[in-house]
C-alpha cells in the first residue's frame, strides 16, 4: 500500500486499477481492503501462481465436486470477490475454458477451504524490490 499511498499525496490521483499477484497462497487482503475503500479496481496477476497451484489438493477437491478445472475454480474465485482476472494462456482451448465460469457458483465452504491456503507465498518477485 504504501506505493498508492505515494501515487496519491504526490499527484493527488487515485489510480484506477491496480494489478497485483493475487492467488489463494496471496489474497492481498490488507490491499484489497485498501482498494475497496478507495475505488480501486483489483485486477489479479498470477491468479494461477504461474500454474503452481493446479495441483493443490484442496482445489482440486473442489474443482471435481463442481466439474469443473482447476484453472477455473482459481477464475471464479476472483470473480465472486469482484476481482478481475486475466489467466494467460495462448491455447484456444484454455482461453475458452477460463471464461467459462458462470456455469457454478463456489460455496462457503469451498471459499473457506480455499482461504486456508494463504501462506503469503510470492510466485513473482515483491513490489519493494523491483526499482
Amino acid at each position: 500500500m504504501p506505493h498508492l499511498e505515494r501515487i496519491v499525496d504526490e499527484t493527488g490521483e487515485v489510480p484506477a486499477v491496480n494489478q497485483v499477484e493475487r492467488h489463494p497462497w496471496l489474497p492481498q487482503r490488507e490491499l484489497m481492503a485498501f482498494h475497496a475503500q478507495h475505488g480501486i479496481v483489483t485486477e489479479a496477476w498470477s491468479p494461477l501462481g504461474r500454474g503452481r497451484l493446479v495441483d493443490e489438493p484442496v482445489l482440486t477437491g473442489i474443482a471435481d465436486a463442481h466439474g469443473v478445472s482447476v484453472a477455473q475454480v482459481l477464475v471464479r474465485w476472483n470473480v465472486q470477490q469482484d476481482v478481475v482476472v486475466l489467466p494467460k494462456s495462448v491455447t484456444p482451448a484454455r482461453i475458452r475454458s477460463n471464461l467459462d465460469v458462470d456455469g457454478f457458483v463456489l460455496t462457503d465452504d469451498d471459499l473457506a477451504a480455499i482461504a486456508s491456503l494463504e501462506s503469503g507465498q510470492r510466485t513473482g518477485s515483491h513490489p519493494d524490490s523491483v526499482s
